[in-house]
């Protein structure tokens, strides 16, 4: 649960009117409409559809109230999987969320009579989901093609700082979505909107301190192709509270009304967190916590003694799973368990760098798939799931997670891969912009000796930086086993290369990735022509983009390189007859680049390509161009050189180059 879920309200006011909730749909009642809809017109092949969903929210006092109503059409056999409900809520110690008055029914028309399937009392489970999570189950009955689902239930949320708002999008589309929320005039709140149609929704309405949005044609939210994290790109709104007035005597007996305001900074917020007591001991450790452990830091440069502060604690501490954004452990019981979560893990190393003098800081987050594409620009709580360390080592940044000893010093897993952080210091808190320097990709040579009937390929594939650390596992497989390298690494093909030989050593130097040598043999047709594809394509083969549109972002999880180059001895009596045509293209926005080269100079071809990603996120309205330079990209490395077999009474002019 978000921190802000654990802050029950600190000001107890007299309770509001009771609840008022609008009409638009109704439990129980049924229209034509509804029972002859059998298809989305933006989403022919939905399996199911949300007719109408709607969240009215009223304050009780200091208690949020809501009613939620959502109701959903089967239109494909596949679509029955929207039966299994599951209605997730945080009740805490305290009693947080509460859910109640459930009511779901199954609506189906058979033979023009309308047919009415109740769940009663004891078809709904709950369940204990852990960490103060509960989930209330069901099932509805009697569902077919065709059938209406129907549920609705009121739920209770003492946690007033953040709200839990509303995602106007589901897994399949949603014809109409609303959320309705009145506020009290003694509680002031910010919107955090995101998504096109939801900042542009005029939710203003002429009821004083009430606001509605209405949004009608929402996609289904899908994964795709490198887009794992949709989450961050739905249509949804958030609040959190700006501030509360009160009223105050004064020392003459004056009824005073006044306003107080939350988080007016960024250094409020920082303080919020780093001025409580399990905090600040990582941050101020007393003198007998100051004698963390003993590593030998004489003749060491900073940047050395930095590395191997960060190696002992990957290695020495234990990741618990919990990734909170404050510690519930001090810094002395964090040392004497040697286990924590990743705010602990984390503070423990920035206590451990700033006992050899070296600068680091906390950094909060919101990874992806938590929900947020980009950071609210204004200090808001909720928007933030992790924590972890900057340092400040000469002239250069250093960002780190020392939760995991396979992450080098200086990267960050691939989720964690974000624009920017809220960096907590002494002075001047707030967003930080995040660059990691790297060069990543993959760089390929290769020779190729061809023979009458056979081709013999020799070739030093060299992985760096991200693709080599977030991909180390496949490479340990690699090292173990031929088979692993030749099925998933190399391209699938009826009549494959076959590895003879193969050898994975790490970059020498300081660099962080390996170098792959290997030797490969394939038999050829014994025509008279020889067919030769000069790479091996080792991104989108085959090419992921398939569909005609998409609805999110493209996200390569950051820019890369790759480098092909093959050298190709023309053997004797053959001449290079036919090849692929040189090629260079660029999306409109220059985030990806594509070039494919063939130079012959006397008995030799050689062949080049470059593909290059400047720009990590492709957005969804580029997909068509990006879609269509993948097609290039894989039908080029498709593409053979043809070698034709001298004839005795033939000559042949040399191909130009």
């Amino acid at each position: 649960m978000v921190f802000s879920r654990i802050l029950v309200s600190f000001i107890i006011l007299a309770l509001s009117p009771l609840f008022l909730f609008s009409q638009e749909m109704r439990f129980g009642k049924y229209n034509d409409f509804e029972f002859n809809f059998n298809e989305v017109s933006f989403d022919p092949e939905a399996d199911a559809v949300v007719l109408q969903e709607s969240c009215y929210n009223l304050f009780s006092g200091i208690v949020l109230g809501s009613k939620i109503h959502r109701r959903i059409k089967i239109l494909k056999e596949s679509g029955k999987e929207q039966a299994d409900v599951t209605l997730r809520y945080f009740k805490g110690d305290d009693n947080i969320q509460d859910l109640f008055k459930i009511k779901a029914q199954t609506i189906n028309l058979i033979n023009g009579e309308i047919q009415i399937e109740k769940l009663s009392k004891g078809d709904f489970y709950e369940v204990d989901a852990g960490d103060g999570w509960k989930e209330i189950r069901f099932t509805f009955p009697g569902v077919q093609i065709g059938s209406i689902i129907d549920f609705s239930y009121e739920k209770t949320d003492k946690s007033i700082v953040s709200l839990e708002g509303w995602v106007f999008q589901n897994e399949i589309p949603t014809l109409k979505s609303i959320y309705d929320i009145t506020f009290p005039s003694f509680l002031r709140y910010k919107n955090l909107t995101q998504g096109l149609k939801t900042i542009t929704h005029n939710y203003q309405t002429k009821t004083k301190g009430n606001y509605r949005w209405e949004l009608e044609n929402l996609n289904a939210f899908k994964t795709e192709p490198y887009m794992a994290h949709y989450k961050d790109y739905l249509e949804k709104i958030d609040f959190q509270l700006d501030g509360y007035e009160f009223r105050e005597m004064d020392g003459y007996g004056t009824d005073l009304n006044k306003y107080e305001q939350l988080f007016q900074s960024w250094q409020d917020l920082a303080e919020y967190f780093t001025n409580r007591t399990e905090f600040k001991s990582y941050l101020e450790p007393k003198k007998k916590q100051a004698e963390i452990t003993h590593i030998n830091s004489n003749e060491l440069d900073t940047l050395q003694l930095a590395n191997n502060i960060y190696k002992h604690v990957t290695s020495q501490y234990k990741f618990s799973g919990l990734s909170s954004i404050v510690p519930t452990k001090k810094l002395n019981e964090t040392i004497s368990s040697k286990n924590g979560s990743r705010a602990e893990i984390n503070l423990s190393l920035i206590a451990h760098l700033r006992h050899y003098g070296i600068l680091a800081y906390p950094l909060l987050i919101s990874s992806k798939g938590n929900g947020r594409s980009n950071l609210v620009p204004f200090p808001f709580i909720d928007q933030f799931n992790h924590l972890i360390a900057v340092s400040l080592i000469g002239n250069k940044v250093f960002y780190l997670d020392a939760t995991n000893s396979d992450i080098p010093f200086g990267f960050l897993p691939s989720d964690f891969l974000v624009y920017q952080g809220f960096l907590m210091i002494e002075e001047n808190s707030g967003l930080m912009d995040i660059k990691i320097p790297h060069s990543s990709g993959y760089n390929v040579f290769s020779n190729l000796e061809l023979g009458k009937n056979s081709i013999k390929r020799e070739s030093t594939i060299k992985v760096m930086d991200f693709d080599y650390i977030l991909n180390s596992g496949l490479f340990t497989e690699i090292n173990e086993s031929n088979d692993v390298f030749q099925t998933k690494l190399l391209p699938k093909s009826d009549n494959p290369e076959v590895i003879q030989t193969i050898s994975i050593t790490e970059n020498d130097k300081k660099e962080n990735g390996l170098l792959i040598n290997y030797t490969a043999t394939k038999e050829l047709d014994s025509g008279k022509n020889l067919y030769i594809t000069p790479f091996q394509l080792l991104r989108w083969e085959p090419n992921p983009f398939v569909r005609a549109s998409r609805v999110f972002p493209v996200d390569f999880n950051y820019i890369f390189t790759d480098r092909y180059a093959t050298k190709i001895e023309i053997p004797e009596g053959y001449v290079l007859d036919d090849f692929p045509e040189n090629a260079s293209m660029t999306l409109p926005s220059g985030a990806v680049s594509f070039n494919f080269n063939v130079n012959v100079m006397k008995n030799t071809a050689i062949v080049n390509s470059i593909i290059s990603v400047k720009n990590h996120i492709i957005d969804a309205n580029e997909y068509p161009d990006l879609k269509y330079l993948m097609d290039i990209i894989s039908s080029k490395f498709k593409e053979p050189m043809v070698f034709i077999k001298k004839s005795n009474n033939t000559e042949i002019d040399k191909p130009s180059e």
